[in-house]
């Protein structure tokens, strides 16, 4: 069973936000993109080569683990702390996919690109939820949230 909407299994292009996507390059600094962050009230910002393609990801996680954390200057480049490899999705994945993706990889935000990696939005636990159809897609919601929010140890 996946998520349906009006008669079909859903992918991420029905649930994606595509409108306002902030993104910066990757020799911008810590700095910058926090005040973009906080700027646009997100918790995430692609990294984009100079070609428009998913290079990494800064999120605020990232800010706080390997910028404050570790005593790194503000002046930082986003590409010593960004998040890699990126995990990313195409538009035509379907949400029981990017359910999945989120789960096993720990992650709240899933990037969209075409096939040639180019960022066409992100889909969210959130955006998720807004469009579970009954009350066990709202319980397999849950458990990929609380899998995604449980505490990471290094071993």
């Amino acid at each position: 069973m996946g998520f349906r909407g009006k008669g079909y299994i859903m992918n991420a292009q029905d649930v994606m936000q595509c409108h306002e996507i902030w993104a910066c390059v990757e020799t911008a600094d810590a700095q910058s993109v926090a005040q973009m962050m906080e700027q646009h009230q997100v918790g995430a910002i692609p990294i984009l080569d100079s070609d428009g393609r998913l290079e990494g990801i800064v999120t605020d996680r990232d800010l706080c683990c390997k910028v404050i954390a570790w005593g790194k200057s503000l002046n930082t480049p986003v590409r010593q702390i960004m998040s890699e490899p990126v995990y990313s999705i195409l538009p035509e994945t379907s949400l029981r996919e990017a359910e999945a993706i989120m789960r096993d990889h720990r992650i709240h935000r899933l990037p969209v690109v075409d096939v040639d990696n180019k960022l066409k939005g992100f889909i969210s636990i959130s955006d998720i939820a807004h469009h579970c159809a009954n009350s066990e897609e709202e319980h397999e919601l849950v458990g990929v949230l609380e899998s995604i929010s449980e505490p990471y140890y290094k071993t």
